[in-house]
C-alpha cells in the first residue's frame, strides 16, 4: 500500500507528484489510463494545436523553458515539455501507465479502496484527483450521424491517416479547437464549411518562432523573470475584463474587431461573427488565422447550427443542404471522464454516496481541493479552484502546494481522517458566488459555466495572486480531522 494515490498524469497530476517529492515524500502511485504524461496535451493532437497562453507563462514557475521554440508553444512542444519535468524529478518510475481506475471508496479505516479495469485492488491512505473535468469529446445530438456515408472524427480523436487533400469538409463548432482547426482544414481541402451557431470573440494570438538571440537572452534568470512579471502583468486584462471593467471590456472588443475587419470584408459575414454577448461571457479565444481563412474564396462560413446529416451531407437549421466527404466535430467534451458522461473515476465518500451525487445536491468545494463528506480524497483545480486568467500550471502549483502540507500532516500526526466541514465549505462557497455573480460569466450566453441554478463552478473570482495568498493557510478550523 502507498500512501498517495494521484489520479491522472497530466500537467496537475505530475505538479502534485514532483511536489511530493520535493518534500520528500516517495510513497505514492500516479494512475494513467495513456501511455504516457500530458493528459489534454498527449491526448489531443489536431493540426494548428497551441497554447492560448504565452510559452513562457505556461509552464511550471520552479522549471523555466527557455527553448519554447514559439511565443504560444505547440501541442508536441508543450507535452514533451511536462515529460521532461516528469523525468527530471523522478516522477515516470511512480507512475502506471495504460492503467484505469474504475472507482475509490473510502472506508471506515481511513482507506481509500481502489478498483482498477482489469479486477486488481489498490488501497491508499490519500487520494489526489488530477483527471481534468472536460477529457472525453463531446458530439452533439445531430439526426443522421449514423446515416452519413463519408468520414466523421472529433477533433479530439483526430483521423491522421486521412488526407484531406481535395476534399470537401465540414466542420461543425466555432470555439476553441475550430480556430485552430479550421485554418489548417482550408490549406487543403477543396471546399470548407464552418457551421457556426454560436460566434465567439476571438483575439489575434501574435504568435511567431523566437529567433536564437530571443532563446539566448532567456537563459537569464534575470530576463526569464522580468518576461515572467510582464506576461502576468499583462494576462491580468483579462482578469479585469472577467470583472466587467468598461475599459478592458472595450479594448478586448476593440482589439477583436480591427482582426475581423482586417481579413474580411462583407459585412454580412462580418455581422455573422460579432457575438451579441460581452467579452469573457464565455471563453474568449485566441488566433491569427481564422478570421483570414474564413475570408478564402473556397471556405464558407454557415452562421446556424446543424439540424441533421444525410447520407451525402450536412443539413442546416435554415434547411441549406451541402454535400461534403468529411465531417469534422469541433464541438468540445463532455463534463466527466467517459463517453457516457460519467466521471472517470466514480468515487464513493464516507458515508457511500458517490461524488457525483454529492454535487448534483450541493455543487461545491472547499478553496476548490475538498469536499465535505470524502475524507483525505483531494482535487486541484476542483469547482471555484482556478482563476479565470491563469495558467493551469500556476494553478496547479498553488494547489499541490496546499495538499502536501496537509498530507505531510496527516503523515506526521499520524491522523486517520481530513475532512472539510460542510458549513465552513457552503460559508465559502456562497462568499465567492455572491462575487462571480457580479462577473462576466454571470451573463447571458451559452456555455457549460453556470449550473442549471445560475452557480459559476469552474471559476475563482479573483486573480492568481489571490489565491495564493489565501492558500497560504490551511484553515484547519474548516476541516475536521481524527
Amino acid at each position: 500500500m502507498s500512501t498517495v494515490g494521484i489520479l491522472g498524469a497530466g500537467l496537475s497530476g505530475v505538479a502534485m507528484a514532483i511536489e511530493l517529492r520535493r518534500r520528500g515524500i516517495d510513497d505514492f502511485v500516479v494512475y494513467d489510463r495513456f501511455p504516457d504524461v500530458g493528459g489534454t496535451w498527449y491526448r489531443n493532437t489536431y493540426p494548428g494545436l497551441h497554447c492560448d497562453i504565452p510559452s513562457h507563462m505556461y509552464c511550471y514557475s520552479f522549471e523555466p523553458n527557455p527553448d519554447f521554440s514559439m511565443v504560444y508553444a505547440s501541442q508536441a512542444e508543450i507535452q514533451e515539455y511536462i515529460r521532461s519535468c516528469a523525468h527530471k524529478h523522478g516522477v515516470l518510475d511512480h507512475i502506471r501507465f495504460e492503467t484505469t481506475v474504475e472507482s475509490a471508496r473510502y472506508s471506515d479505516e481511513g482507506m481509500w479502496n481502489l478498483e482498477l479495469a482489469d479486477g486488481s485492488l489498490e488501497t491508499h491512505r490519500v487520494l489526489v484527483g488530477a483527471t481534468g473535468g472536460l477529457t472525453e469529446p463531446h458530439y452533439p445530438r445531430v439526426d443522421g450521424r449514423e446515416r452519413f456515408e463519408g468520414l466523421q472524427w472529433h477533433s479530439g480523436s483526430w483521423r491522421h491517416d486521412v488526407d484531406l487533400a481535395g476534399r470537401r469538409v465540414a466542420v461543425i463548432g466555432s470555439a476553441a479547437s475550430a480556430v485552430q482547426v479550421v485554418p489548417e482544414v482550408a490549406r487543403v481541402a477543396s471546399e470548407l464549411f464552418v457551421y457556426s451557431r454560436t460566434p465567439n470573440w476571438v483575439l489575434p494570438r501574435d504568435n511567431r518562432t523566437y529567433s536564437d538571440d530571443e532563446r539566448a537572452a532567456m537563459r537569464s534568470p534575470t530576463e526569464w523573470n522580468r518576461v515572467r512579471r510582464e506576461l502576468y502583468r499583462l494576462g491580468l486584462v483579462w482578469q479585469e475584463a472577467f470583472e466587467k471593467k468598461p475599459r478592458a471590456v472595450e479594448d478586448l472588443r476593440a482589439r477583436v474587431m480591427a482582426a475581423m475587419r482586417s481579413a474580411i470584408g462583407d459585412e454580412d459575414v462580418i455581422a455573422a461573427l460579432t457575438p451579441d454577448y460581452e467579452p469573457g461571457c464565455k471563453r474568449i479565444l485566441v488566433s491569427d488565422n481564422y478570421y483570414p481563412a474564413l475570408a478564402l474564396d473556397h471556405v464558407t462560413l454557415v452562421p446556424h447550427a446543424v439540424s441533421e446529416l444525410t447520407e451525402t451531407g450536412v443539413v442546416a437549421s435554415d434547411g441549406s443542404e451541402r454535400t461534403v466527404d468529411v465531417v469534422i466535430y469541433c464541438t468540445g467534451y463532455r463534463l466527466g471522464g467517459r463517453e457516457d458522461g460519467r466521471p472517470a473515476v466514480e468515487l464513493f465518500g464516507r458515508d457511500g454516496e458517490t461524488m457525483r451525487a454529492a454535487l448534483a445536491r450541493a455543487p461545491e468545494s472547499y478553496r476548490g481541493v475538498a469536499v465535505p463528506g470524502f475524507p483525505n480524497y483531494f482535487t486541484i483545480a476542483g469547482i471555484n479552484g482556478a482563476p479565470g486568467h491563469a495558467p493551469v500550471f500556476l494553478v496547479a502549483e498553488v494547489a499541490a502546494d496546499y495538499i502536501a502540507r496537509w498530507i505531510e500532516r496527516l503523515i506526521a500526526d499520524e491522523l486517520t481522517a481530513i475532512e472539510a466541514r460542510a458549513d465552513a465549505t457552503h460559508e465559502y462557497s456562497d462568499a465567492i458566488q455572491a462575487e462571480l455573480q457580479q462577473m462576466s460569466w454571470a451573463g447571458d450566453c451559452p456555455g457549460w459555466y453556470r449550473d442549471r441554478t445560475g452557480r459559476i463552478l469552474p471559476f475563482f473570482p479573483g486573480t492568481w495572486g489571490r489565491l495564493r495568498r489565501e492558500m497560504r493557510d490551511l484553515h484547519e478550523n474548516d476541516f475536521t480531522v481524527q
